[in-house]
């Protein structure tokens, strides 16, 4: 009889903790993606996208990835398809500021805002549109 309550005991102890192991799985980092489109909706190639907190002169200027934390912002280029891709530590709040520098095709340079909200186990997205008379303040 003392066998088998300790037999019983023992089941339910590697059952719960088998429960307790599996059932809160590690969520996954947030990551987001920024599209960048100008004026006429076309993809611009070779903007720089920057990630920053949501105020620049906030004392709280820091962005977390998930190997380093960086001071201030991160920054990406967008590729051909005018998307840029980033990977965070926490959910958070970011403002993005895009910024497309005058090259032949375009004397001046054009900028664009936006928002990301990250989540954890999801992918946050921002389309941004560029343009001449947009300022970051």
């Amino acid at each position: 009889m003392k066998k088998a309550i300790l037999i019983l005991i023992s089941v339910m102890i590697f059952g719960g903790m088998l429960i307790l192991l599996t059932a809160c799985p590690k969520p996954k980092n947030p990551t987001a993606k920024v599209y960048v489109i100008d004026e006429k909706g076309e993809p611009v190639e070779g903007a720089m996208v920057v990630v920053r907190a949501p105020v620049k002169d906030s004392a709280h200027t820091i962005i977390y990835t998930p190997d380093e934390d960086k001071p201030i912002a991160d920054t990406s280029e967008t590729d051909r398809s005018g998307e840029a891709f980033f990977t965070f530590k926490y959910e958070a709040i970011y403002r993005v500021e895009v910024t497309k520098y005058r090259d032949r095709r375009y004397p001046v340079d054009r900028r664009g805002l936006g928002i990301l909200i990250l989540e954890h186990n999801k992918t946050a997205e921002a389309k941004i549109t560029i343009n001449e008379q947009t300022v970051f303040n």
